[in-house]
């Protein structure tokens, strides 16, 4: 019988580790991915998008108050499912001085038909994307960096209009770095 060398022993004893670590571990990879997961909420959860004529709908939870997109992305919502009609208009919040500098009001320029739409969306579908780079307020002006408006109207399958609106906060992307602008 020959005798245990260090190098029988030390390959004996790794045997013994790796077993005990194969032992320790009982989830797979599977399980623990299953188990990060469970703790976060996917990005579209169906149990939770109500339509006109669902108990839970209620009209002003159609859109979230405020939307932030990058000055180089698209827009992109959504409204309700089972609706027989869509309208979305975006606008342009333009201020107004009058007198003093405390007398400032403001008013909504439509500038819904300057906006370069996603194929199969748009201000009569049920999705809303509109790529911010290629759009313009006007000839002479692309749409930038500032708070803009965006109004839902839906007829649902009820016959009843409803409405929501939202903000749409646009900010400079500048060498991958967000750079948030002040409004004047």
């Amino acid at each position: 019988m020959r005798s245990r060398t260090f190098g029988d022993k030390l390959l004996f004893s790794l045997c013994v580790l790796l077993m005990l670590i194969a032992t320790a571990c009982k989830d797979d990879i599977n399980s623990m991915l299953e188990d990060y997961n469970s703790h976060y909420e996917p990005a579209t959860n169906m149990d939770i998008i109500y339509s006109p004529g669902d108990k839970e709908f209620k009209a002003d939870r159609m859109l979230d108050p405020t939307y932030f997109v990058s000055s180089e992305g698209s827009i992109n919502v959504a409204a309700p499912y089972k609706c027989s009609a869509y309208e979305w208009v975006f606008y342009k919040i333009i201020y107004n001085q009058q007198g003093s500098q405390s007398q400032i009001t403001s008013t909504l320029q439509d500038i819904t038909a300057g906006l370069d739409f996603y194929s199969e969306s748009g201000k009569d579908k049920r999705e809303f994307r509109a790529y911010v780079p290629r759009s313009r307020i006007s000839a002479s002006e692309q749409l930038g960096p500032g708070t803009y408006i965006l109004h839902l109207k839906v007829i649902g399958n009820d016959g009843k209009e409803y409405k929501d609106w939202c903000s749409i906060v646009i900010y400079e992307q500048v060498y991958g770095q967000a750079y948030f602008f002040k409004e004047e």
